[in-house]
Parts: structure tokens; C-alpha cells; sequence
């Protein structure tokens, strides 16, 4: 299944305001620090949002979920997952049986689309399923 995710498009208040925001910000560094200064913040806060302004395309499959975006594109393997976290936004794959501090550094979050039920199922059943071929093993992974 593949799904494209773009929250600029989708909340355009927010997008509005932070465009304001940001502009306001690279005037006053150009009218203090001059233009290489105003670039070069430009550059570091597009990087840093970059996930926001611009779309992310996903495409999972029964082995592998692929991450799209401007930047890069990440492969992951679906049996390297443990847990599947549900969050307000989507949904962060884990590679660890319980919840730790390195989840954000080595889980993967998903954003999902409107019709996110079929997503969360499907990745719920193959973790779950991973989970029970791991645990047949005596929890060795």
C-alpha cells in the first residue's frame, strides 16, 4: 500500500503563520547579520522542517517499508520491528519489546493518511505476527 502525507497542505492555518513567522525571522537576521547570514538560516530551517512543507510518500509491503522524501529514502525491514505504537498523528514502528528512551532514535514514525484503520491493521498484523515467530524461538531474536 502506498500513501503520500503533506501537513502544509492539510493545515494551511498553521502553514500561513509559520511562513510569516519565518520570513519575519530571515528579515530581521538580514537587516542585522546581512544576506550570507539570512541564507544560511534560511537553509538550516528548511532542512529542520523539512518533513512539514514538504509531502512524504510511504509504501509498505509485507517485507519493507520505504520513506520518501526530499531529502532521502529509507528502507526498513518490517521484521526488524517489535512493537507498533499508535500516536495521535501515526505511528511510531519500534524495534524493542517495551517502551524506552531510544525508541525516537531507533523506531520509525509513520505518518498516516486519513484512512489510517487499514494501515494500522496491516501493520499491527505483520508485527504481531513477527512477534509470535520470535517469541516460538524462546524470545531469541
Amino acid at each position: 500500500m502506498k500513501w503520500t502525507v503533506h501537513p502544509a497542505k492539510q493545515n494551511r492555518t498553521k502553514t500561513m503563520l509559520s511562513g510569516v513567522l519565518i520570513t519575519a525571522f530571515l528579515v530581521m537576521v538580514a537587516v542585522f547579520y546581512g544576506v550570507f547570514w539570512c541564507i544560511f538560516g534560511f537553509v538550516v530551517l528548511l532542512v529542520s522542517v523539512h518533513s512539514y512543507f514538504f509531502p512524504t510518500r510511504y509504501e509498505l509491503d509485507n517485507e519493507e517499508v520505504i520513506i520518501k522524501n526530499i531529502f532521502m529514502t529509507q528502507k526498513r525491514k518490517l521484521s526488524e520491528f517489535r512493537r507498533v505504537y499508535v500516536g495521535r498523528n501515526g505511528v511510531l514502528l519500534s524495534p524493542f519489546h517495551r517502551k524506552t528512551v531510544l525508541n525516537q532514535f531507533r523506531g520509525v514514525f509513520l505518518l498516516l493518511p486519513e484512512n489510517r484503520d487499514e494501515v494500522l491493521a496491516f501493520l499491527k498484523e505483520r508485527v504481531e505476527k513477527d512477534e509470535l515467530k520470535s517469541g516460538e524461538n524462546g524470545g531469541r531474536d
